[in-house]
C-alpha cells in the first residue's frame, strides 16, 4: 500500500461544549472522515468543566488541561512508533499552547507529517480574551506559520490580519470558511414560518460583543415599535453577569425585552428561525457564526459594517450599519420589507469538506 492508503488523520478537537459550536465540530469532522472513507483517530483530552467560567470563547483553565492531555496522548503515539510518514495532524484550534511539540516530535523521530490547523482568533483580535497576553503570545502566534503546513481561516479579513499582524506567509493560509452543516441546522428547526415579528440578539453577552449597546437599541426600538418582540438569548445559565443582567431583567419586567437563558441548541435555532431580524454590536469579527446561522434560516442579519461581516453578506448594504441610527433604520426596513438571505449561507456549505481535503495535501 502507498502513503495515500496508509495515511491516518489524527484529529485534535476542541473540547465539546454545548454552549459553543465546538460540540458540533466534535461530531462533524469524524463524520466527514467516514464519509470520505479516510482512516482517522480522535485525540481526546480531559476537560475540567462543561461551561465557560474563566474566559469567553473557552474556559481557560479547562482548555489548557484538555489540550495538555491531548499532547500527552500524541507523545505516546510517537513513542509507540504509531505515527508514520504521510500522517496528518488536524488541529481544531491552533491557539494551543505546546502544539509546536508535534513538529518537534516529528522532526526528532524522523517522521514526515502534515499539520493543518484552524485559526479562530488570537491576541491580535480586538478585546479577545487573549489580548492581554499579546506581549508574549504574539511571539508564539508568529510561529504558527512555521509549525503548520496549512492554516485555515473563516474569512479574507482574518487572513489579512494574520499576514499583517503576525507575519504569517500568505501562501500558508487558506480561506475555507468555518465548518458548518446547513442541513443539520434546518433539520433541527423544521419548516420555517412566515410571520416573524421578532428582532433577536444572539451574540455571546461578553464585553467585546457590546451587549449593552444592543439593550440601548432595543429600548429605542420598543418606543418606536411596541408590538415587536425584542429578544436576547444565551445557552449559558445567565444572560451576562452583574449590572448587565440586572439591566436586561429590569427591561424584561418593563416589557421591553424577552430574556431567554440556558436554552438548548435546538431551542436557540427555533427562536432564531422565528425571528425576522438578527442584530448585534460586536466590535470585531473574524467569522460570525451567529450571522451564518441566521442566514441559513433566512433571518436577516443587521450587523456592523466591519471585520468579516461584509464578506458574509456579500456586501449587501441592507444588512450593514455604521451607527445606531442606521442600525435602527435598517431593522425597520427589513421588518417591513423582508428580503431573502439564505443564499448568502450557501457558499459555506462545503467548508467542512474543504478543510478535510487540505489534510490530504
Amino acid at each position: 500500500m502507498g502513503v495515500e492508503e496508509d495515511r491516518v488523520i489524527y484529529y485534535l478537537p476542541i473540547e465539546p461544549l454545548d454552549e459553543r459550536y465546538t460540540e458540533q465540530w466534535y461530531r462533524w469532522f469524524p463524520a466527514e472522515f467516514q464519509r470520505q472513507g479516510l482512516a482517522y483517530q480522535v485525540i481526546d483530552g480531559e476537560p475540567l468543566v462543561d461551561e465557560v467560567q474563566v474566559g469567553t470563547f473557552l474556559d481557560v483553565n479547562s482548555t489548557l488541561h484538555y489540550k495538555a492531555e491531548q499532547l500527552k496522548r500524541v507523545a505516546r503515539l510517537f513513542h509507540g512508533k504509531q505515527v508514520k510518514d504521510g500522517d496528518v495532524f488536524l488541529v481544531a484550534d491552533v491557539e494551543f499552547w505546546g502544539i509546536e511539540s508535534i513538529r518537534y516530535l516529528a522532526v526528532l523521530n524522523k517522521v514526515n507529517v502534515r499539520m493543518v490547523g484552524f485559526v479562530h482568533a488570537g491576541s491580535y483580535t480586538v478585546e479577545d480574551f487573549m489580548e492581554p497576553c499579546a506581549p508574549f503570545a504574539s511571539h508564539y502566534e508568529c510561529a504558527w506559520g512555521a509549525v503548520f503546513d496549512v492554516l485555515c481561516v473563516g474569512s479574507d479579513y482574518h487572513k489579512k490580519a494574520l499576514v499583517t499582524k503576525r507575519g504569517v506567509l500568505e501562501s500558508k493560509i487558506q480561506v475555507t470558511g468555518n465548518p458548518y452543516d446547513l442541513s443539520e441546522v434546518k433539520a433541527l428547526v423544521g419548516p420555517l414560518g412566515t410571520s416573524r415579528a421578532r428582532v433577536i440578539h444572539t451574540n455571546r453577552p461578553d464585553p467585546e460583543k457590546r451587549p449593552g449597546l444592543t439593550l440601548d437599541l432595543f429600548e429605542r426600538l420598543h418606543l418606536a415599535h411596541p408590538t415587536w418582540e425584542l429578544m436576547v438569548t444565551t445557552s449559558r445559565k445567565t444572560w451576562g453577569r452583574g449590572a448587565l443582567r440586572e439591566r436586561a431583567l429590569a427591561l424584561q419586567d418593563r416589557g421591553v425585552v424577552v430574556v431567554r437563558e440556558a436554552i438548548s441548541k435546538a431551542e436557540y435555532l427555533g427562536l432564531l428561525a422565528g425571528s425576522r431580524v438578527m442584530t448585534g454590536n460586536t466590535i470585531e469579527e473574524n467569522f460570525g457564526y451567529c450571522v451564518l446561522e441566521a442566514m441559513a434560516l433566512d433571518t436577516i442579519p443587521v450587523i456592523p459594517d466591519l471585520g468579516s461581516h461584509p464578506e458574509l453578506v456579500d456586501g449587501d448594504s441592507r444588512c450593514l450599519f455604521r451607527c445606531m441610527e442606521m442600525q435602527q433604520a435598517l431593522i425597520g426596513r427589513a421588518m417591513k420589507h423582508p428580503f431573502p438571505v439564505a443564499g448568502y449561507a450557501e457558499k459555506y456549505r462545503g467548508s467542512l469538506s474543504n478543510i478535510v481535503d487540505l489534510c490530504k495535501g
